[in-house]
């Protein structure tokens, strides 16, 4: 658990705890370049379809590139935050996600989004 800051649209803040997973550049990569790899060996392996090697071969690798790049981009996630709600002041129990910057939860109580601020940055 990391002590994070809690803000709301309003202007209140108020403090929390986290369960944030920072990923390594190692664990990045380590899914990223399988799934361009296997991107490229399908689209090879694709070229003896009549028909369909006219796309496929080209249009798989494209795609698999940009879905390595989105699963390098994940820098971490957020599982769960609790804390002190800025908005309406009761004891908050939110449920995280994948990081994005700024990254807001919403308060289980009333609702509200929470932007969460965290003491050192993702890498």
């Amino acid at each position: 658990m990391e002590s994070v800051s809690l803000k709301a649209r309003e202007g209140g803040t108020g403090q929390g705890e986290a369960d944030v997973v920072r990923f390594s550049n190692g664990q990045r990569l380590s899914k990223a370049v399988p799934i361009a790899i296997g991107g490229f060996v399908l689209g090879a392996a694709s070229i003896v379809i009549p028909g369909v090697h006219l796309i496929s071969t080209w249009a798989i690798p494209l795609l698999s590139l940009g879905i390595a790049w989105y699963f390098f981009g994940k820098r971490g996630s957020v599982r769960r935050v609790t804390g002190t709600c800025p908005a309406c002041g009761e004891a908050m129990d939110a449920e995280g996600g994948d990081w994005e910057d700024p990254m807001y939860v919403r308060c289980d109580k009333c609702e509200k989004p929470i932007q969460v601020l965290l003491a050192s940055p993702m890498p």
